[in-house]
């Protein structure tokens, strides 16, 4: 009888849940069209790269593209009705993609690029003591003050600010690691600082695929909290006036 019993049981299944797309979410959406423009500035040294040859797209969805002007200036038309991030990339620089940007039907013209070059992106990696994972996401932010020029500048971040992300940073992630302001010339990482400096740089590397909330914290101060939508091989800087900002 109970070999009966346990041949007609039902089969257990014992395979692993299929976990969430975390980026399955991630729509361009259907209402009017409206524009988003901005400026990028070129981080670290190379005096003849012009932005001529670079391009504005949306990641979500990359067939909304449009070119970048030689000296950094941009304007891309994007449907209203879901956050979008957009991505700069040009053949000789690193591809940097903005933090994720909620706008109506007036769009946004104040977003700013801070885009390194490939040999800047490694001397920050080997000042943080980091490998880069190909399959991770790197995630930068300036936390300023809503006071500082539109797109930040040398030495006007918020210092004394401790930076977190939401969900917790998981493990094989560094970070936070604060950006030492030494000069307007000269701003390195240092994992040995425990808060912003008055440059307010932070970053997060290796993330896993997925969003990610920026918060920071300072007694007396509140900020915004910009979000990432992480890629694999992805920088994403969430740079000013879209980064971790104080509220007036």
């Amino acid at each position: 009888m109970f070999l009966i019993l346990a041949a007609c049981a039902a089969p257990v299944d014992s395979a692993e849940p299929v976990p969430a797309d975390p980026t399955a979410g991630w729509v361009v959406g259907s209402g009017p069209v409206a524009t988003l423009s901005g400026q990028a500035f070129l981080f670290g040294p190379a005096p003849e790269l012009s932005f001529a040859e670079a391009e504005v797209y949306v990641m979500e969805d990359p067939s909304f593209l449009s070119p970048v002007a030689a000296d950094g200036s941009f304007a891309i038309a994007v449907p209203t009705g879901a956050p979008v991030s957009l991505v700069l990339r040009h053949p000789e620089l690193a591809s940097v993609q903005s933090a994720t940007l909620t706008f109506g039907e007036d769009g946004l013209d104040d977003v700013g690029f801070q885009v390194p070059t490939v040999a800047i992106v490694e001397l920050m990696a080997k000042a943080s003591d980091v490998y880069l994972e190909p399959d991770r996401c790197q995630f930068v932010s300036t936390v300023s003050s809503a006071a500082s020029p539109p797109y930040g500048g040398a030495g006007v971040g918020e210092p004394d600010a401790i930076v977190t992300l939401h969900p917790a940073v998981p493990a094989g992630t560094t970070g936070p690691v604060y950006f030492d302001y030494l000069s307007d010339a000269l701003i390195l990482p240092d994992p040995a600082l425990e808060a912003t400096t008055i440059d307010g740089g932070v970053i997060f590397s290796n993330l896993p695929v997925g969003e990610w909330t920026m918060l920071a914290t300072k007694p007396g101060v509140s900020f915004t909290r910009p979000v990432a939508r992480c890629q694999a091989g992805a920088i994403v800087n969430a740079a000013p006036p879209h980064g971790v900002e104080t509220i007036r």
